[in-house]
């Protein structure tokens, strides 16, 4: 997205513009539109300005915005969407592709699990136009942690990845009391042993194996398919954080359209500065239940978003079959056609 717009709702109906500092100034003119196919639109604002911050009324429905440039125009909007209850509910729209096409806004969300949307949240959920809803979680996840109802209720599938490692499987399989204690209690046990190991490679296996346990690619395969069917549109793919599971599909369906790999890792990033708040109060309970650094660290790992995760996933990935969509094809059976077909929905 080279010297294009970002856009962040930085305050209630207060969207701030940034791009890249321009070279020489020019002036764009700011449309708002109600629906990413809109053209152009209700003018807001006409400015050289590289950095601004307009108000727009966001009560009834999301906005986006059209932005006209001497040469070109293109659509943006938040990313990081405001549902209540929520810390990572996102938009995977906006990224260019390596052969000049963009991937459209409003058709690809990523997630949290949709069970603490509150009922402003579901409110604002409703109007989304979501269509399917892939959820990547263990039927113990989903029987303690049901997603709250959307209207009109979109067709939900659920496929577990089943790639977790022994601690964080052990806290799925807690009642939710539990579920902190029994994960603690897992890696003390571990570390009484000597079998624990450091705990990003934990995680970084985690990643490999997404890649290449046969659960995992039954489970992601079958997601490509349905994210490749003509009424899929709008999709929202999640886990319980949104996190490994959603940052390895999301990785996937972006990577197939042919988004770059540096905008693969961005998008992932995301969601450290998304849960920063939410890590914070999840490391001070673990710290009422233990006061052991090793364990805290280790705790940590599980909930951290580091480049180098989602970055094992690609390389195991490229080093192996030479790119994302060789391995689909030929790993996952996915087929061309299917790909084709994703490209036109979700491309312009």
């Amino acid at each position: 997205m080279v010297n294009k717009y970002e856009v962040t709702q930085v305050a209630t109906n207060q969207f701030h513009f940034q791009r890249p500092t321009s070279e020489q100034a020019q002036e764009v003119a700011i449309y708002v539109i109600t629906s990413p196919d809109e053209r152009p639109g209700e003018l807001i604002v006409k400015t050289n300005e590289d950095e601004i911050t307009v108000e727009v009324d966001a009560t009834n429905n999301r906005p986006y915005f059209y932005i006209q440039t001497e040469k070109e125009g293109y659509t943006v909007a938040e990313r990081t969407l405001p549902v209540e209850g929520m810390n990572n509910f996102r938009d995977m729209g906006g990224y260019e592709t390596a052969d000049g096409h963009t991937v459209k806004w409003g058709k690809l969300y990523r997630s949290d699990h949709i069970h603490n949307a509150t009922e402003n949240g579901v409110s604002y959920l409703n109007k989304l136009g979501i269509h399917t809803i892939i959820d990547y979680r263990s039927d113990d996840e989903i029987s303690k942690y049901p997603n709250k109802r959307l209207t009109p209720e979109p067709k939900t599938v659920h496929l577990d990845p089943a790639a977790h490692a022994a601690e964080l499987a052990a806290q799925f399989q807690s009642s939710k009391e539990n579920e902190d204690i029994n994960l603690i209690t897992k890696i003390i046990e571990q570390q009484k042993a000597g079998t624990l190991v450091n705990q990003a490679d934990v995680v970084l296996k985690q990643y490999r194996v997404f890649a290449n346990k046969d659960e995992s690619k039954r489970a992601f395969a079958e997601m490509l398919r349905v994210v490749a069917q003509p009424d899929a549109p709008a999709v929202v793919q999640h886990c319980r954080g949104g996190k490994d599971r959603t940052g390895f599909g999301a990785m996937l369906v972006l990577g197939v359209l042919g988004v770059r790999k540096e905008d693969l890792i961005a998008d992932y990033l995301l969601t450290a500065k998304n849960r920063e708040e939410r890590n914070r109060v999840k490391m001070e309970g673990y710290k009422k239940l233990t006061t052991d650094q090793s364990v805290l660290d280790h705790l940590y790992s599980f909930i951290d978003t580091k480049s180098e995760f989602l970055e094992a996933s690609i390389d195991t990935i490229i080093e192996t079959y030479g790119s994302i969509e060789n391995y689909v094809t030929s790993e996952l059976k996915i087929t061309q056609e299917m790909i084709d077909t994703m490209k036109e929905l979700y491309l312009e």
